[in-house]
């Protein structure tokens, strides 16, 4: 997890009223967990959700989860050609935010963009060429919808010492552009964030493998197709109710691809997984099956 560096001169004490109680305990016992203070934590999840491709970089050292993206951000409009991501440079990977218009033509196949996206985040999305649903869902990151509690009991006020003054500030000024109380933007950032929270340490062992995080779906069928266009990035599947993988997908390239399914209610995999690589790869699912 990313923590901000300051010195004593940049931090102060915070009160933030009306947080989603359940959400903060959460908070707590992952901050506790990997031994960061609460004004380390708050700091990490607010500067994570401004930069999400620094998600999971481990504690004072340097990047681990691949390469920092060349960003594109804040265009009314942007159609993007193969040519354009190939012509950037073998190893260049793209990060596209804010976009209120954004256009993937038709010669983009699904190897191309998998091998130079590595995230869109908050734009307005098409893909006129033919992308299978998982490359999809793993490249455009979608906020967690969450609904703030109305039941008073239901929240609590918290005080958080040693928090970045600078951050804070820009948490303030981005609470008010939306309209929200810092109580419910705060408790916003937390829906968003706890969700990867199970999955940091996973990712933060990956060194500099490009890793494709899948949720957000109620059912999902993969095909041997979409794991062989995920070239040299690997997959993890996180709180999908359902998630079934066609028969013919071989042991060798599940093991290839397929890194953790975590926290999903049924799995169904093929027959020639053997037992104790699904009791490794499938974590805290509720059924696993084999088809």
């Amino acid at each position: 997890m990313f923590v901000v560096k300051k010195d004593l001169g940049e931090i102060k004490d915070i009160t933030i009223r009306g947080v989603n109680k359940e959400l903060y305990e959460q908070f707590t016992v992952y901050a506790k967990k990997h031994g960061l203070s609460a004004g380390d934590a708050f700091d990490s999840i607010v500067m994570i959700d401004k930069q999400p491709w620094r998600r999971f970089i481990s504690r004072h050292r340097p990047p681990r989860h691949g390469k920092a993206p060349e960003i594109i951000r804040d265009l009314d409009k942007l159609v993007v050609t193969k040519q354009d991501l190939v012509s950037a440079g073998e190893n260049t990977m793209f990060l596209f935010s804010k976009i209120t218009d954004l256009i993937f033509e038709k010669d983009v196949d699904a190897s191309t963009l998998i091998k130079h996206v590595r995230l869109i985040r908050r734009c307005k999305t098409s893909f006129l060429g033919d992308i299978p649903k998982i490359i999809q869902l793993g490249i455009l990151r979608k906020r967690t919808a969450y609904t703030h509690p109305s039941n008073k009991d239901q929240l609590k006020d918290i005080t958080i010492r040693n928090v970045s003054i600078r951050l804070y500030d820009e948490f303030v000024s981005n609470a008010k552009d939306k309209s929200k109380t810092t109580g419910e933007y705060f408790s916003e950032i937390l829906a968003h964030a706890i969700t990867f929270f199970d999955i940091s340490e996973t990712i933060s062992s990956l060194g500099d493998r490009e890793v494709l995080v899948v949720g957000e779906e109620e059912e999902l069928f993969v095909s041997k197709k979409d794991l062989e266009v995920l070239g040299g990035r690997v997959l993890i599947i996180y709180g999908i109710p359902k998630i079934e993988f066609a028969k013919d997908i071989g042991q060798e390239l599940f093991l290839k691809t397929v890194i953790k399914i975590i926290k999903c209610d049924q799995v169904i995999l093929p027959a020639n997984i053997p037992r104790l690589i699904v009791l490794s790869r499938a974590i805290q699912c509720k059924e696993t099956k084999i088809a």
